[in-house]
């Protein structure tokens, strides 16, 4: 097959050609095109959230991409699941309808294995992104009975019912715990359509006791908050450092899918161990 690669470290993020596709109609198309990914600067949501260098947290992007399909080499269809994640360290990330296309363009090509399209993806996202660290894996059909769908670890806060007068600021108290919360409520709206982005938010901290009642105010008042989801990730972070002052931290934001593609952030504080996520949530 044709290969179609771009040069790590090109101009290829800049160009003035492109265009973000979120919100606009645009067109499938059956021939495959790298360059249809396109790539946004996270400095812009960092500087309103007063994130500077160097970022607070380490972390990850985590994006399950559900529509994968291409051809073998004798051109019959061939399906996967794949997993992509790259790091929040990235100065770029890729906007999820352009991943989507980029997929969607990969159909009727031929590939002589599995892992030549896995390869074929991250060199793709590698240049796009200017990132080296990109890694992808393709789940076959033959393995998708071994795929779990598992529960957010920890309590649950959303049986929580604050007072009609509850603050929405984040509370903790004097005490130190370390423990794991979660909540099926998180929501936010895609900043360029203003359409609502549903998920769950797992935290795991060692510090000051978390008000429940707060964290749910805080929750709810954030379903009306724009922001893309790395961004809504690194906002609650941001303020459960200042919320509980942890020497432990990590916030992990699972959304459902969109266009055929889950997007699962996580952001922890440097020497905090992160949890393996073994699994997808019910509703992704």
């Amino acid at each position: 097959m044709k290969k179609y690669r771009l040069p790590l470290g090109s101009s290829r993020s800049i160009s003035p050609a492109m265009h973000n596709p979120l919100g606009k109609n645009v067109p499938h198309s059956d021939v495959f095109d790298p360059t249809l990914l396109f790539p946004i600067e996270r400095v812009q949501s960092r500087v309103r959230l007063g994130i500077r260098e160097p970022l607070p947290f380490e972390g990850l992007d985590r994006w399950t991409c559900y529509e994968l399909a291409w051809l073998d080499s004798d051109g019959y269809p061939m399906l996967g699941i794949a997993s992509i994640e790259y790091p929040a360290s990235s100065r770029l990330l890729v906007e999820s309808k352009s991943l989507k296309l980029f997929l969607g363009s990969m159909n009727f090509t031929r590939f002589a294995s599995t892992q030549e399209v896995a390869q074929v993806i991250r060199e793709a996202l590698q240049s796009t992104l200017e990132e080296p660290g990109v890694v992808v894996s393709i789940l076959p059909v033959s393995a998708w009975g071994e795929a779990r769908i598992v529960t957010p670890p920890g309590e649950c806060i959303d049986a929580v019912r604050p007072t009609a007068h509850h603050a929405v600021r984040l509370k903790s108290g004097d005490n130190e715990v370390e423990e794991t919360l979660h909540s099926n409520l998180l929501r936010s709206l895609c900043p360029v359509t203003g359409q609502p982005d549903w998920g769950s938010v797992v935290i795991r901290y060692r510090g000051k006791a978390l008000d429940r009642a707060s964290l749910f105010s805080y929750l709810v008042v954030h379903r009306s908050y724009q922001g893309f989801h790395e961004e809504c990730c690194e906002r609650l972070f941001s303020d459960l450092m200042v919320a509980c002052a942890p020497s432990m931290l990590w916030v992990g934001c699972f959304y459902t899918r969109r266009g055929g593609i889950d997007i699962n952030p996580e952001r922890w504080l440097p020497g905090t161990t992160r949890p393996v996520c073994l699994g997808r949530l019910a509703r992704q």
